[in-house]
């Protein structure tokens, strides 16, 4: 009876003790050693002080569409919203494409390649990174469906994702790195995907410092 409850018990339920947990736990150890310590996409960064090794794999060829897969241990979790570095670059983690019969944990993540300046209420001023949304991306336009405004005559919007933040509102004035126009908020989905804002902008006048936060009464084109 030793032999069988302190040796032969312990092994065979080492994965688990009912099938299911064996078959996820058997998937959890190969995605390790068969594709995470053997991919070209491997990465270390760290979240909160936590250290993660995981892979950052492409989604597709194209260039139009800098998104990739973020492909972590089945015991690593991280929440939806999150900014990570990888490569020396930013990354948003915008879907959790999950499931535990997996083995592994599965983001979908876009780069953060601009920065947006703006400014609250009390002038103060704010920036984050964020990701410049392309024409081509049809799968962000898919994911994001609520607060896009209707489309007015002389509008030039611009789409943005970013991490959530309280103090970017509607009709906010903001400036982007790299670019010489000004442009207002004019619409954003802060509800599809919970701490990502989708976020709209228009082409707006340059403002002096004393109206920055002046909420404009028209829109101008620059």
């Amino acid at each position: 009876m030793a032999y069988y409850d302190e040796v032969y018990l312990p092994r065979l339920n080492k994965n688990g003790t009912t099938r299911q947990e064996r078959v996820l736990a058997i998937k959890a150890q190969q995605f390790k050693d068969s594709f995470l310590d053997k991919s070209i996409y491997k990465v270390e960064f760290l979240v909160n002080y936590v250290s993660y090794t995981g892979v950052l794999q492409p989604v597709k060829e194209s260039e139009k569409e800098i998104v990739y897969y973020l492909l972590l241990p089945i015991e690593d979790v991280l929440d939806v919203g999150q900014v990570f570095e990888a490569n020396d670059l930013n990354w948003l983690i915008t879907f959790s494409d999950s499931s535990p019969d997996k083995g592994y944990n599965k983001y979908k993540v876009y780069l953060l390649d601009r920065i947006l300046t703006w400014w609250d209420e009390d002038k103060v001023e704010h920036s984050t990174d964020i990701h410049l949304c392309g024409n081509m991306e049809s799968s962000i336009r898919d994911a994001f469906r609520t607060g896009i405004p209707t489309f007015r005559e002389g509008m030039n919007p611009l789409f943005i994702l970013m991490r959530y933040d309280e103090t970017i509102k509607q009709d906010t004035y903001v400036k982007i790195d790299q670019s010489d126009r000004n442009f207002i908020v004019t619409g954003f989905d802060i509800e599809t995907v919970p701490n990502v804002a989708y976020i709209t902008l228009d082409i707006t006048m340059k403002r002096d410092e004393d109206d920055i936060t002046t909420v404009p009464t028209s829109y101008w084109e620059v």
